[in-house]
């Protein structure tokens, strides 16, 4: 079962660094499309990449995109994923 609530890409996200977990704010969100040919993710999702000084976090959803805010929306992803549906909701006038 999909999510299909629009949200907004987290500001901080979770890496591990020379072995330690680190609560890290995204510097930069890329989305790719599908059919990117990553490894990282199935062929078939829009690859998210959130960038920090420590590393990257990459997340698979069914497309994401930057809203009139300018601010990174993601749709679409497992509804049983309890890291993303904790992520802020977009309003539903922005949407």
């Amino acid at each position: 079962m999909q999510d299909t609530t629009p949200r907004y890409a987290p500001e901080q996200v979770i890496v591990v660094s020379q072995g330690q977990w680190r609560v890290a704010p995204v510097l930069e969100w890329k989305a790719t499309p599908p059919g990117h040919g990553s490894k990282i993710i199935r062929d078939d999702m829009t690859l998210l990449e959130c960038k920090t000084e420590f590393g990257i976090r990459h997340f698979g959803c069914d497309r994401a995109y930057i809203n009139s805010e300018l601010r990174m929306v993601v749709v679409g992803f497992d509804a049983r994923d309890e890291v993303r549906r904790k992520w802020e909701p977009v309003p539903l006038a922005l949407v």
